[in-house]
């Protein structure tokens, strides 16, 4: 009874999974309807394959082709080497001083040793971290990114073994690299900014991964391989079991294994050969059936690079990749290398070349062949190669192609700017054993050459050929505008005017063009002449020019200017500070008084002391200034004359004369010591006034005219007597009531031994000088005392002995002589 109870559910549980929807069914044994199963597997393990569930015919369709990648070292600069140099740079330089280069070569190359030291410090401290620091990077399914592989295979990538010779020869090339063979000889031209090499910045980028082939459809032309794999989605067929998606690889002879289809053939073929192929195969097999085929995963190919690039080896690139992706790989070329021969080896054979300027300049890859597995790209060294600067649009150093010429690198460099002078181009050319020597050139011919026929006789000296290493500058026009007049003055639109041939003066000025303010009497043409610049004034009137007199409408000439002078004055100032109620800047009319300014200042304060007052006026500042120079230059010349005349007169002299002359001399010298210092303590510019008040200046003498630039101060009232001069102890004593001329001296420490007591002299506070009887009289708040120095000849004291000494003598002797004519 049993077993029928189980043999009748059996039976019903087979006829609920016929009858059952397949997503239904996978959903109830613990499936996922969007998760790709294994070719013959159900979710619950079985062997039946369910309809609608992509199938992945071999578990490594779908895996990542991803290398290991290595980035690009960063650019060198001229302050650095290269990160890859591994020996410190004092293995490299050698730190005695028997160096045979110039002393601002060797100070850079010590400020770049101990920039490389530290940054070797800091590369010891990361210590292994480094060798971690390059992650593995998964690439999606439908590409991979570049990444560099050793020559063997099998083997994990590895940086090229560090040499001291490498790094040696890295170090001694940067100081003659051919950027700075260059800047070398444009430095002596006046060219400010370094010249650098066209294009070799675009491969500077540092990218983490380069992949520009990721977002590339397959073209029909594309050639399948093994490691691809296709997606091939078959739909609208009656038996359900056909309706799937298969992702399907590539296997290593060339087949393609399909479940349920079998193995078709495809390696070799292209992708449009291969999609046909399917297509023939299912139709052998079913009536009616739709069919989509395309790539789900590209395989990788390996590309070697070799030549002057900065990182030769062997690369495993995506299938779709081109010569630049290639070159890109490699870090790009190195500074050596060429830009405009990047050929293809494939086979032993140049299948193609590429000139990235025409990528660089004109956007065109049409070049950029795709690679195939195997194929070798080789950068050659660079070719001959010219630079250009001055009035271009680009300037740098660009790599020639045979036979170019002048007109081909001015287009490298997108033209002239329109500040060109198309007639001084100057080209600098290198000549072996002989030196650098210049060429002129016309660049109005070269142009017009570039679009005539290039084979005519005269096209070569129009537009020279370019050979390896020239220099082409182009100058640029000068600021100044030709032709050109001006208008100044009082005028309405004052500035620079067009020039024309027969251009009269009333064609520039008109009557409307006149301010207000205008002197319509007087106006001058200022005529430079443009060959020697010598300037020349006409003088004209405008007022007669608008009348109609033709003798006043004189012709004008290229850089004339126009002037018209206003009858307007600046207003005149005078500046009054001090003790005054509102001190500052005054504008005054022409023969303004003193007091009518100290009214319009609000009168003096309570603190005011008006005897004191200082007036500098700078007409009188000039003119005691040349009095004074002319007065000290002829002193100077009579003391020097009478100095020269006794040094004359003691030529050949001996004993007293000699040391008369001497004193007398030093006599001048001190003369004109003296001379000098009291130059110095005069106060220039001063006009004394004599004030107390206002009101009582009002129609006196001392109510002076004031003129432009004057300044008036007020002083507070002072407390002290100034003593200075040849006394003991030079000082400023407070005044006190009743103390006279002497008491002030001894308060000073009294006279010295040279004071000239007869010519002392007072300076009152008003600026004016009291020298008679100024012993008697009373000191005033303010006084300068001056005791002179007296200076009067002193005989040396041993000439006076032996002048004595000679006398006595003499007169011993005539007394003797008397006394043997009396025996």
């Amino acid at each position: 009874m049993h077993r029928h109870w189980l043999v009748r559910g059996l039976v019903w549980a087979l006829v609920v999974v016929m009858a059952a929807p397949p997503a239904l069914l996978a959903q109830t044994m613990g499936g996922s309807s969007g998760a790709p199963l294994p070719f013959g597997m159900l979710p619950g393990g079985t062997l039946a394959p369910l309809p609608g569930q992509p199938i992945i015919t071999n578990p490594t369709a779908l895996q990542p082709i991803a290398p290991a990648q290595v980035p690009c070292p960063p650019p060198a600069t001229p302050s650095q080497l290269a990160e890859g140099v591994a020996p410190s740079l004092n293995e490299i330089w050698p730190t005695e001083a028997s160096s045979l280069l110039p002393s601002s070569v060797e100070q850079r190359m010590k400020q770049e040793r101990e920039e490389q030291q530290a940054r070797q410090e800091k590369l010891a401290q990361a210590g292994g971290a480094a060798s971690k620091a390059i992650p593995q990077v998964a690439a999606p399914a439908t590409g991979t990114s570049a990444a560099m592989t050793p020559f063997a295979a099998g083997q994990p990538p590895q940086a090229p073994p560090e040499r001291k010779s490498d790094a040696l020869e890295q170090v001694q090339a940067r100081d003659y690299t051919i950027e700075e063979s260059f800047a070398q000889f444009s430095v002596l031209q006046g060219v400010k900014g370094r010249l650098k090499q066209f294009g070799y910045d675009f491969f500077d980028v540092q990218a983490s991964g380069f992949a520009p082939v990721l977002d590339v459809p397959v073209g029909p032309d594309y050639v399948i391989g093994p490691q691809d794999s296709l997606a091939v989605h078959v739909w609208n067929v009656p038996d359900q079991t056909f309706n799937r998606s298969y992702i399907v690889p590539v296997e290593r002879d060339g087949m393609l294994v399909i479940p349920q289809v079998g193995a078709i053939p495809v390696g070799g073929l292209t992708f449009s050969q291969a999609e046909r192929t399917i297509h023939g195969r299912l139709s052998s097999l079913l009536k009616r059936f739709e069919v989509h085929v395309s790539m789900a995963r590209l395989r990788t190919i390996k590309i070697y690079v070799v030549g002057e690039v900065v990182r030769p080896g062997a690369y495993e690139l995506s299938s779709l990749a081109t010569v630049s992706n290639a070159v890109y790989a490699a870090c790009g070329p190195a500074r050596s290398g060429s830009l405009r021969q990047v050929r293809v080896v494939r086979e032993g054979k140049a299948v193609a070349e590429l000139d990235f300027y025409d990528f660089l300049l004109q956007g065109d890859r049409s070049q950029d062949r795709r690679l195939q597995a195997g194929d070798v790209v080789m950068v050659p060294p660079l070719g001959p190669i010219a630079a250009v600067s001055g009035s271009v649009k680009r300037p740098a150093i660009y790599e020639l192609k045979p036979g170019a010429r002048l007109a081909d690198l001015l287009q490298l460099a997108s033209g002239l700017t329109p500040l060109a002078d198309q007639r001084r181009c100057h080209l600098f050319r290198l000549e072996s054993g002989k030196g650098r020597y210049m060429v002129d050139v016309d660049l109005t011919g070269a142009l017009a050459a570039r679009t005539a026929d290039k084979h005519r006789p005269d096209s070569s000296a129009a537009d020279p050929q370019l050979q390896d290493g020239d220099y082409v500058r182009i100058a640029s026009l000068p600021t100044q505008v030709a032709n050109v007049v001006s208008l100044a003055g009082a005028v309405k639109s004052p500035g620079p005017y067009e020039y024309r041939p027969g251009m009269k003066l009333k064609d520039l000025l008109t009557s409307d063009q006149l301010t207000v303010d205008a002197h319509v009497d007087r106006a001058e043409v200022i005529r430079t002449d443009p060959v020697t610049y010598q300037t020349k004034v006409i003088q004209f009137s405008p007022k007669a020019l608008f009348e109609g007199t033709q003798a006043e409408n004189h012709p004008l000439q290229r850089l004339d200017q126009v002037v018209v002078a206003s009858q307007l004055r600046p207003p005149n100032l005078v500046l009054v500070e001090g003790e005054v109620k509102r001190p500052g800047y005054f504008t005054i009319e022409i023969g303004e008084r003193l007091s009518s300014v100290f009214k319009r200042a609000g009168g003096f304060t309570p603190n005011a002391f008006p005897p004191g007052i200082v007036v500098i006026r700078e007409s009188v500042k000039r003119k005691q200034q040349s009095e004074l120079q002319r007065f000290i230059a002829s002193e100077r010349q009579r003391l020097t004359a009478q100095s020269a005349a006794v040094a004359a007169g003691t030529t050949g002299v001996t004993g007293t004369a000699a040391m008369a002359a001497t004193a007398e001399q030093q006599a001048l010298a001190l003369r004109l010591q003296q001379l000098e210092a009291i130059s110095s303590r005069v106060e220039l510019g001063r006009v004394v006034v004599r004030l107390e008040s206002i009101e009582q200046l009002e129609g006196t003498e001392d109510d002076i005219k004031l003129e432009a630039r004057d300044k008036v101060m007020i002083p507070q009232p002072p407390q002290t007597v100034s003593v200075i001069g040849s006394v003991k102890n030079p000082s400023t004593v407070v005044h006190r009531v009743g103390l006279r001329l002497d008491d002030y001296v001894k308060q000073a420490g009294g006279t010295t031994e040279d004071a000239n007591t007869k010519e002392m002299y007072v300076m009152r506070a008003n600026g004016t000088t009291d020298s008679a009887y100024v012993k008697i009289k009373e000191m005033q708040p303010g006084d300068t005392i001056v005791v002179p120095q007296k200076i009067e000849a002193k005989t040396p004291q041993l000439a006076l002995w032996q002048s004595v000494a000679g006398i006595i003598g003499s007169v011993a002797l005539a007394a003797a002589g008397i006394a043997v004519i009396g025996r």
